[in-house]
């Protein structure tokens, strides 16, 4: 298969309210996101998505339980503690439905599900593998983003850009599109299991030559706490830079 440069022309279709999202099925990894998962899961509901789940990483809060009031189907994650091990909890639940396409946002409301739908809409016309969602190209609240975010994530972006001879800005997004055959190939490869899945993730489907797409998302101020620590950048950057020289 050949694959787009995020840079090319494409054009997006916006899909209007009546959309048929019927194949599709949207995973929300989560843990103790109390605050923004009701809110979440009915703004999904609101615009299309019917097939809505949510994977909780054993929170301690009221995540699951505010979940599932709101309309989502609820499960516990498998395989571990961290957000990688719930993203291979879900494509596994994706590969036993009948679902042709598999998106995700985070759980935190920084992530607007009807970005998304233009990532559909993209996948569908482009007839791409994997769509990705760029908040660094997206309209960004005011603070949605601080600077050490943003340069971390351009900083990974750039280098594992130049390893593929791409051009990159948000790998580390939480915004993602996969069709059928993109997770079924990518499942038995994937297993990381904390944050730096979404860097095995591009790794893997740039690796296998799939057509990748990133387009502009829009992203809001996290409800919450974020978990995402120095600490955690950190390590980030250490497994861009094994991926980097595997």
């Amino acid at each position: 298969m050949s694959y787009y440069n995020s840079g090319a022309a494409y054009s997006t279709v916006q899909l209007d309210g009546s959309t048929d999202l019927s194949d599709t099925l949207l995973i929300i990894p989560t843990k103790n996101e109390e605050e923004a998962i009701g809110e979440l899961v009915s703004e999904s509901r609101a615009i299309g998505f019917s097939n809505i789940l949510v994977i909780d990483g054993f929170s301690s809060d009221f995540t699951s339980q505010i979940a599932k009031k709101a309309g989502a189907r609820v499960i516990f994650q498998e395989f571990g503690n961290g957000k990688g091990c719930g993203v291979r909890t879900g494509m596994k639940e994706f590969l036993q439905g009948n679902y042709e396409y598999l998106s995700m946002i985070d759980g935190d409301g920084s992530n607007t599900p009807s970005s998304l739908k233009n990532m559909i809409s993209t996948a569908r016309m482009q007839k791409a593998d994997v769509v990705l969602g760029s908040r660094t190209r997206g309209h960004r609240d005011k603070k949605a983003m601080n600077l050490l975010s943003l340069a971390s994530n351009l900083i990974v972006s750039f280098l594992l850009g130049i390893k593929f001879e791409r051009i990159f800005t948000d790998v580390q997004t939480g915004y993602w599109l996969f069709t059928r055959d993109a997770v079924e190939r990518i499942y038995p490869q994937i297993e990381s299991s904390g944050f730096e899945i979404e860097l095995e993730l591009i790794v893997t489907v740039l690796r296998m030559g799939m057509c990748v797409i990133e387009i502009p998302a829009s992203f809001r101020r996290r409800k919450g706490h974020t978990k995402f620590s120095f600490e955690l950048r950190m390590r980030n950057l250490y497994f861009a830079l094994k991926f980097l020289v595997s």
